[in-house]
């Protein structure tokens, strides 16, 4: 039997996965049981051995393979192979989180399997998840923790984890004063402020930002997802729906960034992405090759006031 645990929450995932391994162990004991966290050539011969061999003298055996979109073809068509040959007793059970959905591999997969898909698309979603989990942190905590950690339920929980190692309930100062935004999750922050034509707020978190990471790097990161904001106002303005915004831009986890509402136009957006896009051609056009980190940033400040 196949089965498939896939879509966009890791997290959901490898909750479900636990439990099925638990409660396999619990049944049949941890002799039978063959977990492979990362699919390598190396590792081929020992799996094609256990899927297609059965246990003597048990009845039950449970393969837990975690697969990513990035494996080499052999290794996909390897697995495509040899799953039409398993043995009824053999459970091989496929973890697939944030699949790409193109790929044979997933495709056939998805034919072959019985598939359980684990969904988690927005802030409350996740904030659904994690307050039925945890009673010691606040909803207002909570909802901080999630915009800290850009909806990344995992990190969430990994944070929530340690600060309940120290405090018994957790309030907005906790992660005011001990959580710090990560660059990517941050730059988030940055976003919501700019959109909301919050500028000073906006600078204070890039300069907070600036004492730990390059300017060029933070430009980058705020570059990449700015155009997704772009392309989400853009489709919009199509009347596209959710889905289709959702499929086009392959947002997965973060495709409650449709949802969100904004103080700003989208002539007004499109028009400070692509002036901070200009930053970028002055660079590589060696206007700007010379220029100290202070100037390129009183540069990227300016665009960021002129919404102002």
């Amino acid at each position: 039997m196949i089965y498939l645990f896939t879509w966009n929450s890791s997290f959901l995932i490898d909750d479900a996965v636990k439990k099925w391994k638990n409660q396999f162990i619990e049944k049949y004991g941890d002799f039978n049981l063959l977990q492979i966290k990362e699919l390598d050539e190396n590792i081929l011969e020992t799996l094609h051995q256990n899927m297609l061999s059965e246990w003597f003298m048990w009845e039950k055996k449970l393969i837990i393979i975690e697969l990513n979109s990035d494996l080499e073809e052999k290794i996909q068509e390897f697995i495509l192979k040899n799953i039409i040959s398993i043995p009824e007793n053999n459970m091989i059970l496929f973890s697939y989180p944030q699949p790409d959905k193109r790929l044979k591999l997933y495709k056939q997969l998805y034919d072959l399997s019985q598939v359980k898909e684990f969904d988690s698309e927005n802030e409350q979603d996740v904030e659904k998840i994690i307050s039925a989990r945890y009673k010691n942190i606040t909803t207002d905590a909570l909802r901080l923790l999630i915009r800290y950690k850009a909806n990344n339920t995992q990190k969430i929980v990994n944070e929530i984890e340690k600060l309940s190692i120290l405090y018994e309930n957790i309030d907005v100062n906790h992660i005011k004063n001990i959580i710090m935004p990560e660059l990517e999750e941050n730059i988030f922050l940055i976003i919501d402020d700019i959109l909301n034509k919050n500028i000073i707020d906006s600078l204070k978190k890039i300069d907070t930002i600036l004492n730990q990471v390059n300017i060029y790097a933070f430009y980058n990161n705020l570059i990449a997802n700015l155009r997704t904001s772009v392309f989400i106002m853009k489709l919009k303005k199509e009347n596209r729906s959710q889905a289709e915004i959702t499929n086009i831009l392959w947002l997965w986890n973060k495709s409650f960034l449709i949802n969100k509402k904004y103080n700003i136009n989208f002539e007004k957006l499109e028009k400070i992405y692509i002036d901070l896009v200009k930053l970028d051609k002055k660079i590589k056009s060696w206007k700007l090759l010379w220029t100290e980190e202070d100037d390129f940033r009183f540069e990227l400040e300016k665009c960021i006031l002129k919404i102002a």
